[in-house]
């Protein structure tokens, strides 16, 4: 039996058991105003955040990754192929430089030290915040550029609700999606699945092929570019009795792809090679509630495989075990407070490690947030960190948040805050054989932020803007660089500084609504001492561009839906001193929504890269150029 089908048969034994509990006890939970996820954002008070709102998330066709999202709403550069390797860049840093937490654990590989993620479909939830800027002093390792942090929130008291979903699109291109939920007052259970499939087989102007009799570049089409995607999430809240709530949340993937050639190797012919990932993220525990106090005690299990190839003999997996406990009080010394442990073990089964590796990972760490003089709220975030064969590392952030100005329809706002992080070298940087260091140092940073958030709201309007300047120092950046065999090296210290502005516009006329977002960002990322005594070149570093910028405009009626997006990426450097054209990208959506008594249809078209722009995010690798989508989605809500 399949390891999909494993999970389809637990899920229907977990929700029809917890029906029979559920349904024993008439008496209903009387629901506090709580916090359920205990998300840990609320104590970065001065640091930039975003959420894409369910608005964004319906105009993005769920066949769409994590990846497309980003780079559609935020001034985030995504480094993106075509057939599914998609990573994340906050603010010049690389992609370890970023945690991706499920549940508020980094579900980042232990070997990479980063997450690809286009295996991650926006289907699979309903809650995604992103965290601009260091915050290892409340999440660890890795979140020295910014955080991404994946939920579904539960939700009471909802009866019983299904969606189906089918998508379809330019390059053979098919998506599936099926979620069904239900809730009453004391037990909420989800469960989402997926399939997509596409063949990638679109056509380009090969720039390394040339039809030297007609002095033109060859017209080429796509190979060895197949995806076949699916997974399964399901999450299961119940409420034993008043104060104690129990969860259990559970995540399998499995993301197979052929690994794209360059322009030259698609021509003239090369490898077929491809690759397989499968990953399993379970957690499970309990949340007790009493007045102002709440207790949880998390357990996790990770455990991420992949093979090359299908070559079983060079298989590369990881499985880790995690126990989790906080303690919250929000109303201590007239604030909010948060202590609490990690502990987390990891077991590399690596073919290029030494055998009977193994690693732990102990953090301790205290969050406080106050409010002064009704104006000025603070915080402070403390974490110390133990890592098996590395020195601790201490990690403090602070933050204040000053009200301004605060007037019946308006406020300003300004912001300050000091961070510190810290990222442990992956394993792959230390024990690869033969090219890993194990003498590492980890990377440090300090940065500082600063920002001014202006907001205004009326009846009919509301609109939203701010700017921050951030100034970020990462020493012993670590690199692998190519001198005869590529290898991990420490860079000394790269500086990243720039400016980020954001503005948000809301309008209603009648039953119409009309919503205009905007990004961008300035940034310079370059390295500015290193241990060759050598002095640096001032450049800017590879694959960061310095300018980045998306708008999107949407007009929403009651069955109508329609938005225009653009996305600006500046000139980039790559490894070989080439730079990549700066590009614009317009992409299209279109919905139409019927609604019969609890049954809603809805039927979308989308446009990606309407105006059939070539570019490239990865030297000589392509890109495909215009493309469509078009998705049918039927809801129940009983």
């Amino acid at each position: 039996m399949s390891v999909i089908k494993k999970q389809l048969l637990s899920s229907l034994l977990v929700f029809f058991v917890f029906c029979l509990n559920a349904q024993k006890e008439d008496k209903a939970i009387l629901l506090k105003t709580i916090d359920i996820t205990a998300d840990k954002i609320k104590y970065m008070t001065a640091s930039k955040t975003q959420k894409i709102d369910s608005v964004q998330l319906n105009t993005t066709i769920s066949s769409e990754n994590l990846g497309m999202l980003l780079s559609k709403y935020t001034p985030i550069y995504i480094k993106q192929n075509a057939v599914g390797l998609s990573t994340i860049h906050f603010r010049g840093t690389s992609a370890n430089h970023t945690a991706i937490l499920f549940n508020g654990i980094n579900i980042n590989s232990l070997t990479l030290g980063h997450s690809n993620i286009a295996n991650i479909p926006s289907f699979l939830f309903s809650d995604i915040k992103i965290q601009f800027g260091s915050a290892s002093a409340l999440y660890g390792t890795d979140a020295i550029g910014g955080s991404i942090h994946l939920n579904n929130n539960p939700k009471w008291n909802k009866g019983l609700q299904i969606g189906l979903q089918q998508d379809f699109g330019s390059f053979h291109s098919c998506f599936s999606g099926i979620h069904f939920s239900y809730s009453n007052s004391r037990f909420s259970y989800l469960i989402k699945a997926f399939r997509s499939k596409k063949k990638n087989d679109f056509t380009f102007t090969n720039y390394q092929a040339k039809d030297f009799e007609n002095d033109t570049y060859i017209i080429d089409t796509a190979r060895n570019s197949k995806i076949l995607n699916y997974g399964i999430l399901q999450t299961v809240n119940y409420w034993l009795n008043q104060n104690l709530l129990s969860h259990i949340d559970i995540w399998y993937e499995d993301n197979w792809r052929q690994i794209q050639p360059n322009m030259s190797a698609n021509y003239y012919g090369g490898d077929n090679a491809e690759i397989l990932n499968k990953n399993t993220r379970i957690i499970t525990g309990l949340k007790y509630y009493t007045g102002t106090n709440k207790i949880t005690a998390d357990l996790g299990f990770i455990h991420d495989y992949q093979v090359y190839n299908k070559n079983q003999n060079a298989k590369i997996a990881t499985k880790s075990g995690l126990l989790r406990i906080n303690y919250f009080n929000t109303d201590i010394w007239t604030g909010d407070l948060n202590i609490g442990l990690n502990i987390r073990h990891i077991k590399p089964e690596v073919y290029a490690y030494d055998k009977n590796l193994n690693e732990n990972r102990v953090d301790a760490f205290l969050s406080f947030k106050k409010t002064f003089f009704n104006r000025l709220m603070s915080s402070v975030n403390l974490r110390q960190a133990y890592v098996s064969n590395y020195s601790g590392h201490f990690s403090p952030s602070l933050g204040f948040n000053y009200n301004l100005l605060k007037k019946s329809n308006s406020k300003t706002n300004i912001k300050l805050s000091y961070s510190n992080s810290y990222k442990i070298p992956t394993l792959n940087d230390r024990y690869w054989l033969p090219l890993g260091n194990p003498y590492l140092l980890a990377e440090n940073s300090n940065t500082f932020e600063l920002s001014g958030l202006y907001s205004y709201k009326s009846k009919s309007n509301t609109f939203d803007i701010s700017l921050t300047g951030f100034y970020l120092i990462v020493d012993n950046w670590i690199q692998w660089i190519n001198q005869g065999n590529w290898k991990p090296v420490n860079k000394k210290k790269v500086l990243s500084n720039g400016i980020e502005m954001s503005a948000k516009y809301q309008k209603k006329i009648n039953k119409l609504r009309f919503s205009a977002n905007l990004n961008f960002t300035l940034n310079s990322v370059k390295e500015v001492e290193n241990y060759t005594g050598a002095k640096p070149d001032n450049s800017q570093l590879t694959y960061s561009p310095k300018m980045m910028g998306t708008a999107n405009f949407t007009l929403t009626s009651n069955h109508w839906t329609w938005q225009n997006s653009v996305n600006y990426a500046g000139k980039r450097l790559t490894e070989t001193g080439k730079v990549l054209n700066h590009y614009i990208l317009l992409d299209v959506f279109i919905e139409r929504k019927m609604k019969l008594e609890k049954h809603i249809f809805s039927i979308a078209f989308s446009v990606n890269n309407l105006l059939n722009k070539e570019y490239q995010n990865w030297e000589y690798y392509a890109m495909p150029g215009r493309n469509y989508k078009f998705s049918l989605k039927y809801n129940l809500n009983k």
